[in-house]
């Protein structure tokens, strides 16, 4: 649950995951905004399209009673019946067609209010056209017919016909058309898309605006965390000379780039004080063992070979002496590597060689134990960096491959380049590792060899289950990774990933 909880907390700290949930908000509120506002606009504009159809309406029912007698109404008083009934913003037309006429027949403009100039009626009757509205009166001459058809006049100007009022009579079908001049700015916008709203488009263009400030800001922001983390790369892996405040660009993170110098220097003097110490320790214990070994020197003439307990204390002496002498050259061995991890040299390594030479130092141990330990190296390659932290690796890789390999059998170390990467294969015939423990061999005092020894005690090797781990651990800390696996026709095989140059 801790595990669990550090990780979603780490994630809730995320600047890309902030950066991903702005992104969302950006992409995910003009939508929502829109609709919204879009379902307010458009109820507000059924109101006042109601309004303007109720008024249509209730003028074609008061004109309705004078369209019953139009036929006894001469044709040039109709227009000054219609001006009668004409208010402020309302136009009122007058169509007519007659029984008698052919059945495609179109309806004829008889009158209007206000009056329309003789020039302008093809016009007018055009815009009718196009609108539909004679359409809908050929299909229907009887009761009101409600309809919001927006027109655009020639002069700019935009009228909305609300209703249409037909009358059947003995002479044929009339057909009053009322409509309703669009002067207000609410008014303008009826039967128009909600997009083509001024105060729409011009708050689409302040978001547009804004988001591209956001942008510009967060990917000035994205490029100077990039440019910082490769500074400070380069000035860590010494690629560059100076101090990493000396090339930062970011004046909020002069601080970082100051601690960041600080840290490097501490690393750098703790890594040489290593190294120092790892001499000197390695000198003060080397000089009393070789002062011990030289005093055995008169006991062994004093014993004689019948003395068994003299010669088997002697014997002990001399293997706890070995003993210590390897720990000692494993003490400073480790210090270095340690030294390394905090301070690594920054020249390229030539891995073929590496491999000879780490090969070379287990050739006679090998020999020993009459295990043939041979090297197949494919092609040349190199590492960035490292060189003895991945000698270290591979030697407690091989330690570990001879421990367990059979007399007789063969250890073969490999040597594979592939695309950015270099592979180091160890392979040997022993006996693997249960599939339950396999993903335990890596840590920290794992050793799960059988019980060998003398006894019935369980044989230890020197480095007490540090090798793998400590080989884990200097190949992470130049960039590689490590992998084991069981062979599928017996043994063991480690594979050692590297980048390459």
């Amino acid at each position: 649950m801790v595990k669990r909880e550090g990780r979603f907390s780490r994630l809730g700290r995320s600047l890309t995951l902030r950066a991903l949930l702005v992104a969302a908000l950006f992409i995910a509120l003009p939508p929502i905004l829109y609709v919204t506002f879009r379902q307010a606009d458009l109820d507000r504009q059924r109101l006042l399209l109601e309004s303007i159809r109720v008024k249509g309406l209730t003028v074609g029912r008061v004109l309705e009673e004078r369209l019953q007698r139009a036929d006894m109404i001469p044709l040039f008083r109709l227009g000054e019946e219609l001006a009668r009934f004409q208010t402020e913003g309302v136009s009122l037309r007058l169509l007519f067609r007659p029984h008698d006429g052919p059945p495609d027949a179109g309806f004829l403009y008889v009158a209007s209010a206000p009056p329309v100039p003789p020039d302008e009626l093809e016009r007018e009757q055009r815009e009718l056209a196009d609108a539909g509205v004679l359409e809908q009166l050929g299909a229907t001459c009887g009761g009101d017919l409600p309809l919001a058809l927006r027109i655009e006049r020639q002069d700019g100007a935009a009228e909305l016909i609300s209703a249409i009022t037909p009358v059947r009579t003995q002479r044929g079908c009339w057909a009053l058309v009322i409509s309703n001049d669009l002067t207000e700015a609410s008014e303008q916008r009826l039967g128009q898309p909600y997009w083509k709203a001024p105060e729409v488009q011009i708050a689409a263009a302040i978001y547009l605006g804004f988001a591209a400030i956001v942008l510009l800001i967060a990917f000035d922001l994205w490029r100077g965390l990039r440019r910082f983390t490769e500074t400070a790369r380069a000035v860590a892996e010494r690629r560059v000379e100076g101090l990493f405040a000396q090339r930062n660009k970011i004046p909020e993170l002069q601080p970082v780039a100051i601690a960041f110098d600080r840290m490097e220097d501490s690393l750098r003097a703790t890594a040489s004080e290593l190294r120092q110490a790892a001499e000197e320790n390695a000198h003060a214990f080397k000089t009393p063992l070789g002062t011990i070994r030289q005093a055995l020197v008169p006991l062994r003439h004093r014993l004689t070979a019948d003395d068994r307990r003299g010669q088997q204390a002697l014997q002990a002496i001399d293997a706890a002496l070995d003993r210590l002498d390897g720990l000692v050259r494993a003490a400073r061995r480790l210090d270095d590597v340690a030294a390394d991890r905090l301070d690594p040299p920054r020249e390229a390594v030539d891995l073929g060689a590496l491999v000879e030479d780490v090969v070379e130092t287990f050739s006679d141990d090998a020999a020993t134990r009459n295990i043939t330990l041979t090297t197949s190296v494919e092609a040349e390659a190199a590492a960035p960096r490292g060189g003895r932290l991945i000698a270290e690796a591979l030697s407690q890789v091989i330690e570990n491959a001879l421990s367990f390999a059979p007399v007789g059998s063969v250890v073969t170390v490999t040597l594979h380049r592939g695309t950015g990467r270099v592979l180091l294969i160890v392979a040997d015939a022993g006996p693997g590792v249960a599939p339950e423990l396999l993903p335990h061999i890596f840590e920290r005092h794992a050793s799960f060899r059988p019980a060998s020894g003398e006894n019935g005690e369980e044989k230890k090797p020197d480095n007490f289950g540090l090798g793998l781990w400590l080989a884990k651990r200097n190949i992470e800390s130049v960039g590689g990774s490590i992998v084991a696996a069981n062979r599928p026709g017996g043994g063991f095989i480690v594979t050692i990933i590297l980048p390459s140059v």
